[in-house]
């Protein structure tokens, strides 16, 4: 199964940087490659964590792949850790997790972490020649997120 992980140091607060990666519905506002991110049905609260299902669509134009797949998500806002599960779709299994620790100067680190194998070898090997680069594309838009949002100076 690949692995991919970044983290990247950014002048958000942890409550910030959560609020981003917990917000999955948005995530196609602002992620590459993701053209729909849908909560489907209510999320269930346990404590301060949630847990719902998410539709999502990722479409490289350049390539022709257009692939669906719904995700089971636990946004832990205690550990400031967002975990996205599936094996749905093009997706033999896929674990996400968005994770976010305080980093020193007020600033925050937010790492992703991405396992996955997906069922069509050929459709693996073309992600695995890009997931590098994608993973540093992910963390860079969710830097712009919060500039946007949060209008922050971030370095």
């Amino acid at each position: 199964m690949p692995h991919f992980f970044t983290t990247r140091r950014i002048a958000l607060t942890p409550a910030q940087a959560y609020a981003i990666a917990a917000d999955v519905a948005s995530y196609k506002e602002f992620l590459p490659l993701l053209n729909r991110s849908t909560v489907r049905g209510e999320k269930q609260r346990h404590g301060n964590t949630e847990i719902f299902d998410a539709d999502l669509q990722v479409a490289f134009e350049k390539l022709g792949l257009r692939e669906s797949f719904t995700s089971h998500v636990v946004a832990d806002s205690d550990n400031r850790l967002v975990t996205a599960t599936s094996s749905d779709g093009p997706l033999k299994s896929l674990k996400a997790v968005w994770k976010i620790v305080v980093a020193p100067d007020d600033q925050t680190d937010v790492s992703i972490a991405i396992d996955y194998t997906l069922k069509s070898m050929m459709l693996q090997i073309i992600v695995g020649k890009f997931m590098d680069f994608a993973a540093q594309k992910i963390l860079q838009a969710f830097e712009e997120r919060g500039r946007v949002l949060y209008g922050a100076a971030l370095s």
